[in-house]
């Protein structure tokens, strides 16, 4: 359960080399609460970590270690979302019961989103850079993040995920 973990440390590692050579990348100079500041690596880990939809650096080793305890209420984040996923007929939910209730139709996965739970059609995971819910890793989870949490198969689209989403921002 550390895939997303250490994706997340190497590009944090490669963004501060980067920074410190000179190379403000354009994504991040453009960001009004960037100060010229002594870098070190816990300021990448944070930027990243927020710029992945967690509160900060321990919040995203937390939830993408595997070690967020599950209980009422657990925050992941805004991870497994995105802007444009609004615009999609989703069932959102504020109890797990409820959201898992509706996996009985074999269309539909379900994503935590901070404290709630939503459950999509397959357009939502391609959105979001995933592979199609009929992929032997989702099919490990029952389509379901939450229940797959903490495996390896949730490990693997969480770097799946990263992997996207970090690709979207920094352009790499």
């Amino acid at each position: 359960m550390q895939l997303a973990v250490n994706e997340l440390k190497v590009r944090s590692k490669k963004l501060l080399k980067e920074i410190r050579e000179g190379q403000m990348p354009s994504w991040l100079s453009q960001s009004p609460h960037v100060q010229n500041e002594d870098w070190q690596l816990k300021h990448c880990q944070t930027l990243l970590a927020r710029r992945l939809g967690f509160k900060d650096w321990h919040h995203a080793k937390q939830v993408l270690s595997g070690s967020l305890p599950l209980e009422q209420g657990a925050d992941f984040g805004t991870f497994w979302y995105e802007n444009a996923c609004g615009s999609l007929v989703n069932l959102w939910f504020a109890h797990y019961a409820q959201a898992r209730e509706m996996l009985s139709d074999p269309r539909y996965c379900l994503y935590p989103y901070k404290h709630q739970f939503v459950v999509a059609e397959p357009v939502y995971a391609d959105i979001l850079g995933l592979p199609a819910p009929d992929t032997f890793d989702w099919q490990r989870l029952s389509r379901n993040l939450l229940e797959g949490y903490p495996s390896e198969a949730w490990d693997k689209l969480a770097l799946v995920r990263l992997e996207y989403k970090l690709g979207r921002i920094t352009g790499c």
